[in-house]
């Protein structure tokens, strides 16, 4: 009797778990106070009579599983845990997401290296692609004027916000490299994901502002790319 009395504490502590964990928004939280009450119940319909509460048992761990599993898929979100250095430098970019956010966008990514001068958007041409230029000098032309900009910059962003044709050329130098997203790609993934669509249009909008202090007399054209 005495020790049925002192396992029902566990029910109290299980319930104080829960309560705690539905008073807070934070998804991680939630769920690892709620693991932590089924671990009191668990203990409980093992210890509390002399012969274990089987059914209610089984299905605690069950559900006691299935919160574990979404608490390791919402962990693994907020780390960069596993990601590559080259990734990891990437992000610094997109800081506005989380990392399992950014893993989701850089499965749509593809990365190149030139050997030699190449064209990346086309005065004229629609734009298709997103891209970011990780290394080498970037060049933008429009008619006959041209001014240069550094990497660490994406290129072809109103284009693709828009959907329309790039109003200046601009050329990547041989050696360098960048990151591309196929448009209509990008587009579903944003629709999918709200959360990815705004931190995507914040990282691009910091950069148009970037571009249009870093041009100086050639305002016009940097962000026009």
């Amino acid at each position: 009797m005495n020790f049925t009395i002192g396992a029902s504490i566990l029910v109290h502590i299980a319930a104080v778990f829960y309560v705690a964990g539905f008073l807070v928004k934070d998804q991680l939280i939630l769920r690892g106070l709620i693991f932590m009450g089924t671990l009191c119940y668990l203990s409980y319909y093992y210890f509390a009579l002399d012969e274990p509460l089987w059914d209610a048992f089984i299905w605690s761990v069950i559900m006691g599983a299935a919160n574990l599993f979404i608490i390791v898929q919402l962990a693994w979100e907020r780390t960069t845990l596993g990601m590559s250095e080259a990734d990891k430098a990437l992000y610094t970019v997109f800081d506005t997401m989380r990392p399992g956010e950014f893993r989701k966008l850089m499965k749509l990514a593809t990365r190149k290296q030139v050997g030699v001068t190449t064209t990346l958007v086309a005065e004229g041409v629609p734009v298709k692609d997103l891209y970011y230029v990780m290394d080498g000098g970037i060049e933008i032309a429009k008619g006959a004027h041209s001014f240069r900009i550094e990497p660490g910059t994406f290129i072809g962003e109103v284009g693709y916000f828009l959907n329309q044709s790039a109003s200046a050329t601009v050329r990547l130098d041989g050696g360098g490299s960048y990151v591309s997203w196929d448009g209509t790609s990008l587009r579903q993934l944003q629709k999918k994901s709200p959360a990815i669509r705004a931190a995507l249009h914040s990282t691009l909008n910091v950069d148009m502002a970037r571009k249009v202090a870093q041009s100086g007399r050639n305002v016009s054209l940097a962000p026009q790319t």
